[in-house]
């Protein structure tokens, strides 16, 4: 066989899987569409539920104060460390955070009297009855008597008698909880980048909300005047306290300096500095006669070296160069040695007058010689001298740190105490200017924060937005109900259409069987109502069958499912029914040798041979192992007796084969209904020796991924598909909700009018 024979339309095939698994978006558009009406009822009671919901909120009313911290103040003395804070954007926050404290919610609570309002404090309040207050009975808790409770709280081994708290303990309470109820009603915000604070208060009556909002600031404000006055006289005593002690101190080290200075004879102290002038200058001194040794002992190391390398660069040495003398010999002796060149020239070498000159050079050099010995000599006396001299100062210097060593000692010891005295005066006098400023800036403290937009009584609720709510509420039921569809659409893991159908099993539907009506077996309903839409869809299916091999016309085709309880013995009785009452002769063979149903829906005999013995006859007269169907006019053969035998074993022998052909001979159809795919092989057995099958789904019931794989097996076992039949289709609900893209399929459940039944 090839795969032309599996696939109606081989394009179908090459089909890619992506498009199939593409999001179904108008499918989905279309789902909610035909369920307009259960989407339209799911909102419009939401709608009343959320209408009845938002009229019982209460309304509550937002009053807002707008304050200002860190003014610049206009100070009469400056006493900054006291009275001054400069509220930069970090700095603001904290006064956030001081606005919410529960200390000041307490003050504005005690000086408003809010333990005695109602709203505060529910000792006050009269019970309200809401409408959904009946609510409160579906608490279990309140199901069980107070005797069990009891009875459970003593079997659990708990206490039963609570210690009373005490009067002191009850108020604790009741003030935690008004504290708590007014700061739940109240927002401190401050303004992005500003020193700006808006203080805003919540409150069912607006006028309670203006008060509120009001209240804060002041007590805000007051509370800053109490803490900088408090401040100011914590401020005086500790100041107070210190200013007595620095006075004893300040009395004590003056007095101590004196005794000292008498003790030691130090009254003055101008001869300590006539000694270190002294020590000073002899320090200089002898800096700079040790710099002037080290430069002339510099001076002679060079010429000692000159002179040592036999005289050469001598003449370049500084002292030599500076010395007139040694200048004037250096020009005689050139000029003399330019005589003895032009003489040389004139006379030759051994001439008087050459001889002469070269003696006048020879004693030159000696002159030059000397008066270098004489330089040598004059910086040798120049270094002793400085030696000399560095020694002195040295001496002189050990000498006059030796007297002053003493005195020294006594004076830094007066120094220290001198050096004591004064701090200890300057503080002093720093705590008692301090002092005066706090002194005369008491009783003038002023406030870095001002209210700058007082909270006026609101005239519309600021909770809830009544419309917006409703409005929400309304969305969200219809996004709901849209939600619910998809929901249940997607929790059905069958299959709803010819298209879907189509594209996860890879192959064509061929039929659409509706659904008969409840209490009527569709093998029955095919023979009493013959113009039904049953009848209509059998005969669409018996054409489609003929059409999906036309070369080969079919003769023997097999009824199979993926799983049982899919109505294909129904259909394949039915089917055999409407052919034969066409004019047809037509047998329907029973091959479903494990749970065979078609003797017990026509009413025939059980008990009797049928297809099992068939197989193992050795006759050939088919006639005893038939049964007669009179009311729909057709041959039956029963599954037989043969319990012994082994399916597989049956359908796969050559007797079997031979039977489909002899049956091809003597019927104009040959259908044979075969077990589930997914339950045994039998179906992939009998589907080789018959011309075509028919792949049962129930529709919305099929699990896909089950008949996906059936089909998958019939394909791997090489056989041919005819095509996929949509068993027990509600048409009702299938064109009500518009199932399929076809508008042959879409319009389907609308021809039930136009058949009688």
């Amino acid at each position: 066989m090839n795969d032309s024979q599996f696939n109606p339309d081989p394009n179908l095939a090459l089909q890619p899987e992506q498009e199939a698994e593409q999001f179904p978006l108008l499918d989905y558009l279309q789902l909610l569409w035909f369920r307009k009406r259960l989407i339209l009822v799911i909102t419009v009671f939401v709608a009343v539920i959320g209408f009845i919901y938002v009229n019982q909120i209460p309304s509550v009313y937002t009053a807002t104060a707008t304050l200002m911290i860190g003014l610049p103040e206009n100070r009469v003395v400056d006493i900054e460390a006291v009275l001054t804070r400069d509220m930069y954007s970090s700095e603001a926050q904290g006064e956030v955070e001081v606005l919410r404290s529960r200390g000041l919610a307490e003050k504005v609570i005690n000086k408003l009297g809010l333990a005695n309002s109602p709203e505060f404090n529910p000792r006050n309040r009269e019970p309200e009855v809401g409408l959904f207050d009946f609510l409160v009975y579906l608490n279990p808790k309140t199901w069980i008597p107070d005797t069990w409770k009891q009875s459970i709280k003593e079997a659990l081994g708990r206490e039963t008698e609570v210690s009373k708290p005490s009067e002191e303990e009850i108020e604790q309470r009741v003030m935690a909880g008004i504290t708590d109820r007014f700061l739940g009603s109240l927002n401190v915000k401050q303004l992005d980048f500003s020193n700006v604070i808006n203080i805003s208060y919540s409150s069912k009556n607006p006028q309670v909300a203006a008060r509120m909002a009001n209240a804060l600031p002041d007590a805000y404000i007051l509370d800053q005047l109490e803490s900088k006055f408090e401040a100011t006289e914590q401020a005086n005593a500790w100041l107070m306290t210190q200013l007595e002690e620095l006075e004893t101190k300040v009395a004590e080290s003056e007095r101590a300096v004196e005794i000292y200075r008498e003790e030691h004879g130090l009254s003055e102290v101008a001869g300590t500095g006539i000694l270190e002038e002294q020590l000073s200058e002899l320090n200089s001194q002898l800096i700079i006669a040790r710099a002037e040794r080290a430069e002339v002992v510099a001076r002679l190391e060079q010429l000692k070296r000159l002179l040592a390398g036999e005289g050469t660069g001598v003449e370049s040495y500084s002292e030599v160069v500076s010395s007139p003398l040694i200048q004037q010999l250096r020009v005689q002796q050139a000029e003399a040695m330019s005589r003895s060149s032009e003489l040389a020239v004139e006379y030759g070498a051994k001439h008087p007058r050459m001889l002469q000159a070269q003696a006048e050079i020879a004693d030159l050099e000696q002159r030059i010689q000397a008066e270098v010995e004489k330089v040598y000599i004059s910086l040798q006396s120049e270094a002793e001298f400085t030696r000399t001299r560095v020694a002195s100062l040295e001496a002189s210097l050990r000498e006059a740190q030796g007297e002053t060593s003493e005195q020294n000692k006594e004076a830094i010891q007066l120094r220290a105490l001198q050096r004591e005295a004064a701090a200890n005066r300057a503080l002093f006098e720093t705590f008692l200017n301090r002092f005066k400023e706090t002194s005369t800036t008491q009783g003038m403290e002023t406030t870095d924060a001002r209210v700058i937009s007082r909270a006026e009584v609101p005239r519309s609720p600021s909770y809830p937005d009544r419309k917006r709510l409703f409005t929400t509420i309304v969305l969200m039921g219809f996004a709901g109900a849209c939600g619910l569809v998809l929901l249940l659409q997607f929790m059905n893991p069958g299959i709803f259409s010819p298209e879907q159908a189509q594209n996860l099993l890879n192959a064509y539907v061929i039929g659409l069987i509706p659904i008969t009506p409840a209490k009527t077996e569709p093998v029955e309903y095919v023979l009493d109502q013959p113009n039904s839409g049953l009848v209509e869809a059998i005969n669409s299916l018996k054409f489609s069958l003929a059409l999906s091999d036309p070369d080969n016309p079919v003769q023997a085709v097999q009824v199979t499912s993926s799983v049982p309880e899919e109505g294909k013995t129904s259909l394949a009785i039915a089917l055999a029914r409407v052919v034969a009452a066409s004019g047809k002769k037509v047998i329907l063979l029973d091959a479903d040798l494990r749970r065979s149903s078609i003797q017990k829906k026509l009413g025939l005999p059980t008990k009797r041979k049928g297809l099992s013995d068939f197989v193992v006859s050795p006759t050939d007269d088919i006639s005893e192992f038939i049964l007669r169907d009179e009311k729909g006019n057709l041959d039956v053969m029963p599954t037989g007796t043969a319990a012994y035998a082994n399916a597989t074993d049956i359908f796969s022998s050559h007797r079997m084969q031979s039977i489909i052909d002899h049956m091809k001979r003597n019927y104009d159809l040959v259908i044979v209904d075969t077990p589930p795919v997914m339950a045994v092989a039998d179906a992939r057995i009998i589907g080789r020796v018959v011309d075509k099958t028919i792949f049962v789904v129930r529709w919305e019931k099929t699990p896909r991924k089950v008949a996906k794989a059936a089909v998958e097996q019939l394909r791997r076992a090489q056989i041919s598909l005819a095509g996929v039949v949509l068993q027990q289709v509600d048409l009702n609900r299938y064109g009500r909700v518009g199932y399929g893209d076809s508008g042959y399929y879409y319009h389907y459940g609308r021809y039930g009018k136009y058949y009688s039944g």
